[in-house]
């Protein structure tokens, strides 16, 4: 099997026409399908250094290991696929330390984050209007328009900000990211996201959300935070939520012990 028909088989989702509702459906099913997770950004580092996987090594992981990576895995693998699937897509900085798509569908510009661990669950036409907001699963996300080719996207739980980030939309290449891929590898504790177990999947009603041992469930109605003391409890509960193998919650484990952080002392 190819790797774009191995992709759309994880997606449950067949070839399609270029358009804006095959667009959302795609986001969707990603989101649902795929996790945000960092088991495979540290087995990727061990084995490759600093480089996002290739689309077919990206593809193949999907099934095989239930993988999806963080931003920059997801974001630039995603719009691989797109473009295979004949959409025309870019990059976009997203400061601090993210980078989004920019699809182009019947000459309308589109902002799309399947790489950030949130439910932006649609197409995001930014230059239409001042402002968007987004709702789901107890967020609020909200893009505000502050020049032409500058918006602010705020991310808020409870009427509360916790995130606020910069878009510049301009359109690059996968080239033209090079060095922040770089620096989103990069081995020291400076950089959390190589300090610490995250994960991210969003599942009918609920958005599972992992931080080291610590677990939550988030839908409409509540919060549930699950602390685990025991690995192996810890693992199994992991594997089963975000439909990941084992061997590479194990092999994380590994990698933060040999950085001297030990999640279950």
């Amino acid at each position: 099997m190819d790797a774009v028909s191995a992709y759309l088989q994880r997606l449950k989702m067949e070839k399609e026409q270029p358009s804006l509702n095959y667009l959302q459906r795609l986001i969707q099913h990603h989101l649902s399908l795929i996790p945000y997770e960092t088991f495979s950004k540290f087995h990727y580092f061990n084995q490759q250094g600093c480089e996002v996987p290739d689309f077919n090594q990206f593809a193949a992981n999907l099934e095989t290991r239930g993988w999806g990576g963080t931003c920059y895995s997801l974001n630039i693998n995603f719009a691989r696929l797109l473009e295979r699937l004949g959409f025309s897509c870019s990059f976009v900085r997203v400061l601090p330390g993210h980078t989004a798509i920019m699809v182009r569908v019947d000459g309308r510009k589109f902002y799309v984050d399947v790489g950030y661990g949130s439910p932006i669950t649609r197409p995001i036409e930014l230059n239409s209007r001042p402002k968007h907001v987004l709702h789901g699963f107890g967020e609020e996300i909200i893009f505000t328009g502050r020049s032409e080719k500058k918006f602010q996207l705020e991310r808020k739980s409870h009427g509360k900000t916790f995130v606020t980030k910069q878009i510049v939309w301009e359109p690059l290449t996968e080239e033209e990211l090079q060095e922040d891929i770089e620096e989103s590898y990069k081995d020291c504790s400076s950089n959390i996201t190589m300090r610490r177990i995250t994960a991210v999947r969003f599942q009918g009603n609920n958005c599972y959300f992992l931080r080291d041992n610590t677990l939550k469930v988030m839908n409409y109605r509540d919060i549930r935070e699950y602390h685990f003391r025991e690995p192996d409890h810890w693992m199994q509960t992991v594997a089963e939520a975000f439909q990941v193998d084992e061997r590479g919650i194990e092999e994380s484990l590994r990698f933060l012990a040999e950085r001297g952080i030990h999640l279950f002392d």
